[in-house]
């Protein structure tokens, strides 16, 4: 059994080779015949920014390997649990697939998750630089002083962190902070750059300019809170079936009933 597994491994590992491979004539031919599918890239590598915001590896070739230990443990669990050698062999190749596939989404979605946390952190931090710029505080100091203070989002501290150390340096803070909002994926946080450097150089104060970026996302939170409270009702109900009925079921219908049969015909 465990040749089986080492022979499923080195198939997946060869066919995960032969992915790298130039396409075929019957491919090109396929191609041809649907050129819009040949606009779409055949393998979507993680991207660098992915596995620095991930936190689980450092490097592509850390990620490799771990995509190889997983397809070789995936492909050794389908053949043990796949019983006879002609059911073993394609649980032991989607075990290694899905082995392979598995250290990737797990990347991407710690990332996305990471990025997740610092839009929703932008909202109290445009509210302690609404309140500084309101009580006459140029901007520009007070996103370097707020970058000093930690907020929820680790992703969020780092872009401050870096844009207010290059203005420190002498850069200008909006266009570093829209380059490292930009280099992160905060969307939000690039866009009030922006807009910010936009109004400065329009000569429109940068007052107004956070204000509508708090109501904004104010009414993105609201939404999103609304949104939330929704589905506690279907979770307390999914609860109520599936935890309290069985037990209500278990220690009283079910006894009761036993007593009044027990009466019935004892």
């Amino acid at each position: 059994m465990i040749g089986i597994g080492a022979l499923c491994a080195a198939i997946a590992i060869g066919l995960c080779g032969r992915a790298f491979r130039r396409d075929s004539a019957v491919e090109r031919r396929l191609a041809a015949l649907l050129p819009v599918s040949r606009a779409a890239p055949r393998w979507r590598p993680v991207h660098d920014r992915d596995l620095r915001q991930a936190r689980l590896v450092h490097t592509q070739s850390q990620l490799l390997a771990a995509k190889i230990l997983g397809a070789i443990i995936g492909a050794l669990a389908g053949s043990f649990g796949g019983g006879p050698l002609g059911a073993a062999l394609p649980a032991a190749l989607a075990g290694a697939y899905l082995g392979s596939i598995g250290p990737s989404l797990v990347v991407e979605r710690r990332a996305r998750s990471a990025r997740e946390q610092a839009e929703r952190a932008i909202g109290p931090f445009l509210e302690r630089l609404e309140a500084l710029a309101a009580s006459g505080r140029p901007v520009e100091s007070a996103v370097a002083s707020l970058a000093r203070i930690p907020t929820c989002a680790p992703l969020l501290d780092g872009a401050l962190r870096r844009a207010a150390d290059a203005y420190a340096l002498g850069a200008p803070m909006f266009s570093a902070l829209t380059g490292a909002a930009s280099d992160d994926g905060i969307d939000g946080l690039a866009g009030l750059a922006r807009s910010l450097e936009r109004s400065r150089d329009l000569g429109r104060g940068s007052l107004a300019v956070i204000r509508d970026a708090r109501d904004a996302a104010r009414a993105t939170e609201r939404s999103a809170s609304l949104e939330a409270a929704a589905k506690v009702e279907g979770r307390l109900m999914l609860t109520l079936v599936l935890c309290y009925l069985p037990a209500l079921m278990l220690l009283v219908v079910i006894p009761l009933f036993l007593t009044l049969l027990d009466g019935l015909f004892g």
